[in-house]
């Protein structure tokens, strides 16, 4: 009986072993069965579904739009990307996915375009290569420039930002940089010193490449920087323009800006609009870069991967929001703010020190801004040079006190001079400049003269140590030729002793 016990146990441990080491999940499942789930199993179950669905989302989407992440959008804009900032601060006012990669269609042409102002004159005249003009890419906007056609820099630039002319930017690229290879490189230079971190041109009209992209924030940034310059701020804001007949057209050009926020017999006219520039491919959707100011106000909206016309519809959005955005903020007040500056004065290519000032600002600070900034943190910088040159009135001005907010410089005041500091009259200085020189002689003669001294000592020392030395030998020579090898005895030390004693 007891061995039929220990049989039966012996069977049930060898079947549950086999169990438990070849199928383990057995084990798991009858344990869910009566328990509920843990944490972390559901997470995981969660995670396998959030996997699953972004590959099919995935599946047959550009990568642009896969980058694109869910935000919460006020506004309720359509474009998949956009960004609306302060353009004389570059303060960010309305953000949705602004650092996403987007495709920038012909909205590429602001930074040719500014490109093209920073580096010619409006009369450069403009010959349209082979290249130029049969090498834009199938579908592409145009004007219709001929092989070998010439029209003024100017002319060009309106072909460009009006009606967009893809052949015009072959052109101006080859003008300025000898190819349209060199002139690209030339604008991506451009785009990282303006701020445009996450942006690479391969063309310089936006005609779609799969490595020609950028952000909405960075498009803002390259149009903060390109309305700096008020020859394109005039070319974006005209609504019309006529290239006359050229070398070999005999019919003028109408060019109608394509930008409808600026056109007064359009729906989608906006009072506050300056200027912009439009762009759309297939890839890229619509896009749209507008310049727009409202009193002191003036605002930069990039919206990008749009709908049709609804990207006039997301801009008015954004400038409304950003105009309904602001309130004055007291930033600074000058009472208690005190700073010194070091005078000096101009003489033979030399720094003469004159002495210090303090300085104080000249008034206090307030500005229009979005009522999100928190003004506690806004730094403040003084920029007063190592050494302001003389002669300084009560008054003057010495430097500036520079105000920044998330790295922008948003405002800058005058620091004045509090103080009196005549300059040396010359003479004087001439005067003070020889006794300096003749001072600077007689300590370089000294100098000389002790450091002569110092080797006259250690010389006559040495060669006196030398020559005793030498005597010694020279004796101890003598003695050792005078007595042979015969063992010297010492000298008695007291000689008239050793005398007396002899005698």
């Amino acid at each position: 009986m007891n061995f039929h016990k220990v049989l039966k146990n012996f069977i049930c441990f060898i079947l549950l072993y086999t169990i438990f080491t070849t199928n383990t999940s057995v084990f798991y499942i009858f344990a869910n069965e009566t328990n509920e789930p843990t944490i972390n199993q559901t997470d995981n179950k969660e995670d396998e579904e959030k996997n699953t669905e972004t590959i099919s989302q995935t599946e047959g989407t550009s990568e642009s739009e896969q980058q694109t992440e869910s935000v919460e959008d006020p506004l309720g804009l359509t474009a998949k990307s956009a960004v609306l900032i302060d353009a004389k601060t570059g303060i960010v006012i309305y953000d949705k996915n602004k650092d996403i990669k987007s495709y920038p269609a012909s909205t590429t042409k602001i930074l040719t375009a500014l490109l093209a102002i920073e580096n010619t004159k409006p009369t450069d005249i403009l010959t349209h290569s082979h290249n130029a003009v049969f090498n834009i890419g199938p579908g592409s906007s145009h004007i219709g420039m001929r092989e070998n056609e010439q029209i003024t820099m100017d002319q060009a630039l309106y072909g460009v930002l009006l009606a967009s002319a893809n052949e015009v930017c072959m052109a101006i690229a080859e003008h300025i940089s000898g190819s349209v290879e060199n002139f690209v490189e030339f604008m991506n230079k451009r785009a990282k010193e303006i701020g445009a971190k996450n942006t690479h041109f391969a063309n310089p009209h936006g005609f779609h490449d799969d490595n020609h992209y950028t952000t909405s924030y960075d498009m803002a940034l390259i149009m903060k920087e390109a309305i700096k310059n008020e020859e394109f701020v005039k070319y974006i804001s005209t609504p019309s323009y006529k290239i006359l007949p050229t070398n070999l057209v005999n019919e003028q050009r109408v060019l109608n800006n394509s930008n409808k926020l600026i056109l007064k017999t359009s729906p989608y006219y906006y009072e506050y609009c300056v200027g912009g520039k439009t762009g759309f491919t297939d890839q890229a959707g619509n896009t749209l870069v507008t310049y727009a100011k409202k009193g002191d106000i003036e605002l930069i909206a990039v919206v990008m991967k749009d709908e049709g016309f609804k990207v006039y519809d997301d801009t008015r959005a954004l400038f409304n929001y950003g105009f309904d955005a602001y309130e004055e903020k007291e930033i600074f007040n000058k009472e208690g703010y005190k700073n010194k500056a070091n005078i000096v004065q101009k003489f033979k290519d030399k720094d003469i020190p004159l002495g210090e000032v303090y300085v104080t600002a000249e008034n206090n600070l307030s500005l229009d801004l979005p009522k999100t900034v928190d003004v506690s943190k806004i730094q403040r910088v003084a920029n007063i040079p190592t050494a302001v040159e003389g002669p300084i009135n009560v008054g003057d001005k010495v430097g500036t006190l520079d105000f920044l907010y998330e790295n922008n410089k948003i405002a800058s005041i005058n620091l004045l001079s509090e103080d009196k500091i005549d300059t040396i009259a010359e003479a004087k200085l001439e005067r003070q400049e020889k006794i300096k020189n003749i001072s600077k002689l007689i300590i370089k003669v000294l100098k000389y003269l002790l450091i002569g001294i110092v080797i006259f000592v250690v010389v006559f020392f040495g060669l006196a140590f030398i020559v005793r030395n030498i005597i010694k030998v020279r004796r101890k020579n003598k003695r050792k030729r005078r007595y042979g090898n015969q063992t010297l005895k010492p000298m008695p030390k007291n000689r008239n002793n050793t005398r007396r004693r002899r005698r």
